[in-house]
């Protein structure tokens, strides 16, 4: 016996004189005890890495170890899967495969939302996935050209994938991608290497089909958080706490591996992106390093996908990356481009409505950006429209308080303008207050103030934080409009926002000031707002008098 072999057993604590077929059976046994119980004399790790020092795997009988490896998650299944793969007889890997599609569809063919047998679903699949990448390029081929072989393989594994993408995790999907990558990869070199010219044609559509039905069924999966990560780049100086999920780096992984697949099958592919035509395209796009440059004009050919993507939520993370980096890094304005005025206004549409209902603070405030974005590279007619219909939108009264915010801003930019040109737009002119007056400066509903309302239902109040948005407007206008050039500061201007807003609001505050319970923080903010306001307008009286 050699010093190797006999080092081998005693790396897995057996007997040293066993024959080749009992050491074999034993490993086979030991593997299969690994997998089932926590109290195995030997781990997984501890049989590969004895695998690996010593060169056992003639020991591994693939028909028998890997059925059970295939589901399994303890640490060192992974490596015994892959090392097996590279080194056993690929025919008899392939019929493990053959076996094991055949259980998987069988398995998610069912209703059984059991998460055991879901995480052994997923874990047999990636481990599909390793082995082909592994086994396919060793076989032989016979008669038959790599297409005949790749074919009806891949068409199983797509379904398989397709299926089981509801089940996946975060993780999981991760991997999947990864692993689907590193197939698609390996098997177009190695049909390079063994097919025609017509033959690798075929091969190449159907595996960029396999990748790009991977990448958009796991698109949920892969959470890179590129758009926060642009946003703080942009906005450092406003980030207190960074949006990026943890783990990040790993859906990035994923994808980079995407990439060097998509190199592959077609040096050129980056070309093809300038004109995305699928949502799978839009993920690529986002994800390719270096980054594919884009400006303003690209918009009329995203817009529609960017625009299914955010309403299905499908590649949503990547799809508001792109439209952040066009936005933020080319300084036109959507006039000079010569894009249809319906683009940006059918994105600041549907991104109000994120901004407006999305279950992540982060997103919302990231689409309230975006939105702001692309009005300040409208004309003032259409950006007057839109945030006409933000600030007394009926059907999302959640914007409603954002979106003044919002006049503030183009005010502000109207403000910071030559005077001549200032007056040339609706934001510093008398117009402004014509336009937004009866939406600002009231109560929705009319007779707000003078309801009852229990201390719960204002603590809830959306219309409470709109009014604290419409007094700090106000104020700001009152102390920025110095020539007055809106108007703001008219007597009769002053007399009508003291009597459809104002007054109404003094008594609804001294109602609240007799309670005896801690006064609520909105009541606060109002009073103090209105304080602020008091205050200015003492002083521009003083001024006029």
């Amino acid at each position: 016996m050699s010093s190797r072999k006999g080092s081998f057993m005693h790396a897995l604590q057996l007997q040293s004189d066993l024959t080749d077929e009992v050491c074999t059976a034993t490993i086979t046994d030991l593997i299969a005890r690994a997998t089932r119980e926590k109290t195995s004399p030997v781990t997984l790790r501890e049989v590969y890495q004895a695998i690996a020092q010593y060169d056992g795997t003639g020991y591994l009988e693939p028909l028998d170890v890997l059925p059970t490896l295939l589901p399994c998650q303890e640490e060192g299944s992974t490596e015994l899967v892959h090392i097996c793969g590279m080194n056993s007889n690929p025919k008899e890997i392939m019929i493990v495969v053959q076996e094991a599609i055949e259980h998987l569809r069988s398995i998610l063919n069912e209703e059984d939302d059991d998460p055991e047998l879901r995480v052994a679903s997923l874990q047999r699949i990636i481990g599909v996935l390793r082995l082909c990448t592994a086994a396919v390029p060793r076989s032989r081929l016979g008669r038959r050209t790599p297409f005949d072989l790749c074919a009806p393989l891949i068409t199983d594994i797509m379904s398989l994938l397709l299926s089981a993408a509801v089940r996946a995790t975060k993780h999981e999907g991760r991997v999947v991608v990864y692993e689907v990558a590193e197939l698609v990869r390996t098997l177009f070199i190695w049909a390079c290497r063994s097919a025609s010219v017509a033959e690798v044609s075929k091969v190449k559509t159907l595996l960029r089909e396999l990748l790009d039905t991977t990448v958009t069924a796991y698109a949920f999966s892969i959470r890179a958080s590129l758009s926060a990560r642009a946003f703080e780049s942009h906005f450092s100086r406003f980030i207190v706490r960074s949006a990026a999920e943890e783990g990040w780096e790993d859906g990035t992984k994923a994808m980079s591996n995407v990439q060097e697949a998509l190199v592959a099958l077609d040096g050129y592919w980056r070309a093809d992106l300038q004109k995305p035509k699928s949502h799978t395209d839009i993920m690529y796009l986002a994800h390719a390093s270096p980054p594919v440059a884009l400006s303003l004009a690209v918009l009329s050919d995203l817009c529609p996908l960017l625009l299914a993507s955010v309403q299905t939520n499908v590649a949503l993370d990547e799809s508001l990356y792109l439209l952040f980096r066009v936005i933020t890094q080319d300084a036109s304005l959507f006039e000079d481009t010569g894009i249809p005025l319906d683009v940006p206004i059918s994105l600041c549409n549907v991104l109000s409505a994120v901004a407006s209902t999305h279950l992540d603070d982060f997103m919302r405030q990231l689409n309230l950006r975006l939105v702001s974005l692309i009005l300040s590279k409208l004309p003032s007619a259409p950006r007057l429209e839109i945030l006409l219909k933000l600030t007394s939108d009926e059907e999302l009264p959640q914007i409603r308080g954002p979106a003044i915010g919002l006049v503030k801003e183009a005010v502000l930019e109207a403000f910071a303008l030559p005077l001549g040109v200032a007056r040339s737009t609706p934001f510093a002119s008398p117009l402004l207050l014509r336009a937004f007056g009866p939406a600002l400066f009231k109560t929705n509903p009319p007779d707000f103030f003078a309801q009852s309302w229990t201390r719960e239902t204002l603590e809830h109040s959306l219309e409470l934080l709109r009014i604290a948005d419409c007094l700090s407007f106000y104020y700001v206008l009152l102390q920025r409009d110095c020539r007055n050039i809106t108007g703001v500061r008219d007597p009769s201007n002053v007399a009508s926002v003291e009597g459809s807003l104002l007054r109404p609001l003094r008594a609804f505050l001294a109602r609240w000031s007799i309670s005896e319970e801690e006064p609520l923080m909105a009541i606060l903010s109002l009073q103090l707002g209105l304080d602020r306001i008091d205050d200015a307008l003492d002083v521009i009286r003083r001024f006029q008098a």
